[in-house]
């Protein structure tokens, strides 16, 4: 275990990567020995450390921040969790297929070699209690599980002799000394079977219940009650008793299904399928993740974590940082969000938290493809935002808000051609594409026209990522330009005055006019 999950992995490992080898080491663990024999607690706790300090990235005496607990991480991830089993529990899932199998392989020799050395309880679904001393038997450990596997067991009537009446789940998913508890105070033999009261007439069942005394007049509507529910039991003769396992559609033991129903997890609801089934980097995907439980490492958690740190939001240099004020509210992400909404035509209202971003970012837009699109702009808005705060606060290179949407812009282009959603060849392409498609009808606003001939300008003149918005190999001529979407007279080539010291395009240009871009002006800052 130690050995796979070597310090030095997590150097050349996403967190994405990080928690596949996490579940691939885990399920190549020696599930032999898991199975048969129970793992000492030091053990499980030693593997737990190792998995989280590998998960988070700790190297050595380095510190790092475990900004989950382990119980959420092990929780499934229809819950809010990853799926990492824990070991603990799932060494007791494992160990309950033996109790499955003592109950239906009652001719194998290792099950006949337990019953001759603890004997039988009645009905033969389960050993005696051992009597040696603690640690010395390894049934000992197996069958101390019975009391929790019995929980989910039920019974099928054949001829009923190994089938408390009473006590035992063979009639739905309670006893029916607990559904008819005035009854079975009146029973005559509380401990009796289903082969004590049950006979058959040909092929029809005849119920036979014996009580203590005859039915009182307020007491017959019980009684009428309980025998119309013993007869929509159906019966059949000639059978043989068996075990149910409840937790399962086929009936049959099923570590999973076991290992669920010890594990316990939360029943609160969370946005899995966005979060895990877009089609964005794995690392992008848990960041999201990360997010959503409001973990990621801003100032407010740093300071929670007893950090001394300046509280303020390095984006708008102005409020202090959250997770949902830096991926939400902080006016650069919301400049940026306006872009995502204009691109699919669209008028969102943005909600209070990251959470409940989430849950509401849903919808097909008209096919699967648009929102497969529309899902993964979620992750990459979130994640190009945080990638832009930590360059400002460790590596101090400060991007203006139209390279910041043109960096958006690209890596979402980038992530659609690597998911083969789309078959654009330049940035161009792929707005072209999503204004052709039938829910970004309003994406012809002036808003986002203007927005993007900027950035082409700024771009196509600077040329800072080391290429044009354009395909290299594409020639734009004025005429090409003239017949598009975007009514600009000019060159893209053109510089535009004043803009290159302007980190918000909104408020150097607000004497724009929706008339001026019709007649084809481009807009440019007045200045004062």
């Amino acid at each position: 275990m130690e050995r796979r999950l070597a310090g030095w992995k997590r150097l050349y490992l996403s967190k994405g990567g990080c928690l596949t080898l996490l579940k691939s080491t885990l399920a190549n663990l020696p599930t032999y020995f898991l199975s048969l024999f129970p793992i000492p607690m030091s053990i499980a706790s030693r593997i737990e450390k190792l998995q989280r300090d590998f998960l988070w990235g700790g190297l050595s005496n380095e510190h790092k921040y475990h900004l989950v607990n382990w119980q959420q991480i092990c929780s499934p991830i229809q819950s809010g969790g990853l799926g990492i089993r824990n070991v603990a529990v799932f060494n007791k899932a494992l160990l309950g297929n033996w109790l499955w199998s003592y109950a239906t392989e009652p001719m194998s020799l290792w099950r006949r070699v337990v019953d001759s050395k603890y004997g039988s309880q009645w009905g033969g679904w389960c050993s005696n209690h051992s009597r040696e001393p603690y640690g010395v038997s390894l049934w000992n450990h197996i069958r101390k599980g019975w009391s929790c596997f019995s929980q989910y067991i039920g019974f099928k009537v054949g001829d009923g002799s190994r089938i408390k009446f009473w006590s035992d789940s063979w009639c739905g998913d309670q006893f029916l000394r607990d559904r008819f508890s005035i009854l079975f105070r009146l029973a005559r033999n509380q401990e009796a079977t289903v082969a004590d009261y049950l006979h058959f007439h040909g092929t029809i069942p005849i119920w036979d219940v014996e009580f203590l005394r005859p039915a009182q007049d307020w007491e017959l509507d019980v009684v009428d009650s309980f025998m119309g529910f013993l007869y929509s039991v159906p019966m059949r003769p000639g059978s043989m008793d068996s075990i149910l396992w409840n937790l399962s559609s086929h009936a049959s033991f099923e570590v999973s299904s076991f290992y669920s129903a010890l594990s316990q997890p939360a029943t609160s609801h969370f946005p899995w399928r966005l979060v895990w089934k877009a089609k964005v980097p794995s690392r992008v995907a848990f960041f999201i993740w990360t997010a959503s439980l409001g973990k990621i490492l801003t100032t407010d958690n740093l300071r929670r974590r007893r950090v001394i740190i300046l509280d303020w939001c390095c984006l708008c240099k102005a409020d202090g940082e959250s997770v949902n004020h830096l991926l939400l509210h902080c006016p650069v992400a919301r400049d940026i969000w306006n872009l995502v909404c204009s691109l699919f035509g669209v008028s969102w209202v943005m909600p209070r938290g990251v959470m409940d971003l989430l849950f509401c970012w849903n919808g097909s837009l008209g096919s699967r493809e648009a929102g497969k699109i529309w899902k993964m702009k979620l992750h990459c808005l979130m994640w190009c935002l945080w990638c832009e705060r930590n360059s400002r606060i460790f590596n101090g290179e400060e991007t203006s808000i139209p390279a910041l949407k043109f960096r958006f812009l690209q890596a979402l282009f980038e992530w659609l051609k690597a998911s083969d959603l789309i078959s654009s060849k330049s940035i161009s392409e792929m707005l072209m594409y999503l204004d052709s498609t039938d829910y970004s009808e309003k994406f012809k606003k002036y808003e986002a026209d203007y927005t993007f001939r900027l950035m082409a300008k700024y771009f196509s003149k600077r040329n800072l990522y080391g290429g044009n918005i354009f395909d290299v190999n594409t020639t734009i001529d004025d005429e090409i330009i003239k017949s598009s979407r975007w009514p600009c007279t000019r060159s893209y080539a053109d510089p535009v005055q004043g803009f290159e010291d302007q980190s918000s395009s909104s408020s150097a240009y607000s004497d724009e006019t929706p008339t001026e871009i019709s007649n084809g002006k481009v807009p440019v800052k007045k200045n004062s």
